[in-house]
């Protein structure tokens, strides 16, 4: 086999897409993620608490690390950096065919990602789609 072949060469940035279920439809969100956290696993917030999150994936990679890295995907273009929190995946389980849905708790509550999360209502309410990146720890 030619090791060219295995190879990644795209110079474009990776985007995934997740069809949502919303209520009695399903939602396209597109996830892009940074050139350097292609290694990573996109996702979508799909509710916060106090003590943790939930995070949809793709069900063709499922999570399996125990921690993680959450870097939360705001407009960069505004000068936003990204977002950071460390991570312990609780639980993960199958929403469909091709969604899984993984719970997580902060290992600091006071990280910066927790706190900018803790404002995860308002978002849901305006319908915004927070983004993100885990990277296994």
């Amino acid at each position: 086999m030619n090791p060219q072949a295995t190879i990644d060469q795209r110079k474009d940035q990776r985007v995934e897409f997740f069809l949502i279920p919303v209520q009695r439809e399903q939602v396209p969100v597109w996830v892009f993620k940074p050139e350097q956290d292609q290694q990573g696993h996109a996702g979508v917030i799909a509710n916060v608490s106090k003590g943790g999150l939930q995070i949809l994936s793709i069900a063709e990679t499922p999570l399996t690390a125990k921690h993680y890295e959450l870097k939360l995907l705001l407009d960069e273009q505004q000068g936003i950096e990204p977002f950071t929190a460390q991570l312990r995946r609780a639980w993960s389980e199958s929403l469909t065919a091709l969604l899984d849905v993984n719970g997580f708790e902060y290992l600091h509550s006071d990280s910066a990602a927790a706190e900018f999360l803790n404002n995860f209502e308002s978002f849901a309410r305006r319908k915004i789609w927070v983004r993100c990146v885990l990277i296994p720890a």
